[in-house]
């Protein structure tokens, strides 16, 4: 399996593009950075778009790559909770300052969409995938993601603390958390259901002892301002617990099973 991280972070910069994962296969996990990192060819490759949340940074590139496949008379299979459901389906996302590209082109609509519900499997594209229920905004979904060969990772998309029972329903080789302040704005990550390093440690001891092990972890949807202070910070929590913990970045690519 592999993974490629389209985006890595929260924000859009020349460099920087939001949360956005490619797996091999034709699928993606969230779509901050679809349309600006792929070729055409690519994008008529896709199968799937699997969206956490309804978050503008995680779903803003379905219009954009529906455009595309509306003209190659192409579709995909677009995953999500009823809560992303509500939104991407409606106006004004959908039908409002974009066609609605569920219904449209009528011969054959570029989007379909597929409710998925935390705690059922699903299958697609030769993934196993559980979706589990992850403390953010409404109906926020992370995704244990199996392959054919038993390999696995855990995306837990945008979360804040108190990942206890997302822990219990995991057991991952991987697992990609968000890492999105520095620890001088622990308070403001807590308030708002985000990550900073020493919440995060938290949340890794927390595994460990219910666990018995750590994955290799990588980070995402950092603050681009904040960026060089982050990975100061995460550094010392993996050399407390050491662990290995690194940084996503825009391009970087892993493989599981290798």
């Amino acid at each position: 399996m592999e993974i490629v991280f389209l985006g890595a972070h929260n924000c859009e910069t020349k460099t920087t593009r939001p949360s956005c994962l490619m797996l091999s296969g034709g699928v993606v996990l969230d779509a901050g950075a679809i349309t600006g990192s792929l070729t055409l060819d690519e994008l008529y490759s896709l199968k799937a778009v699997i969206l956490s949340h309804a978050h503008y940074d995680h779903i803003k590139d379905v219009p954009l790559l529906a455009m595309n496949l509306a003209y190659g008379l192409k579709n995909v299979d677009i995953y999500g909770s009823q809560a992303v459901e509500e939104v991407v389906t409606k106006p004004p996302f959908s039908g409002g300052f974009y066609p609605d590209f569920f219904t449209r082109p009528p011969s054959a609509p570029a989007l379909r969409f597929n409710k998925i519900t935390p705690g059922l499997e699903f299958d697609c594209q030769g993934y196993r995938i559980l979706p589990v229920s992850v403390p953010h905004s409404r109906d926020t979904t992370g995704f244990w993601v199996k392959d054919l060969n038993g390999h696995s990772f855990f995306y837990t998309s945008d979360t804040g603390s108190g990942l206890g029972a997302v822990w219990e329903q995991v057991n991952p080789e991987l697992l990609i958390i968000e890492l999105t302040m520095p620890n001088k704005l622990t308070e403001l990550a807590l308030t708002s259901k985000h990550l900073s390093p020493e919440l995060l440690e938290t949340e890794l001891l927390l595994f460990r002892e219910m666990k018995g092990y750590l994955p290799q972890i990588v980070t995402l949807h950092t603050t681009p301002l904040f960026e060089e202070e982050i990975k100061t910070e995460i550094q010392a929590v993996a050399d407390r617990l050491a662990a290995d913990i690194f940084m996503a970045s825009e391009g970087l690519k892993l493989r599981l099973g290798e």
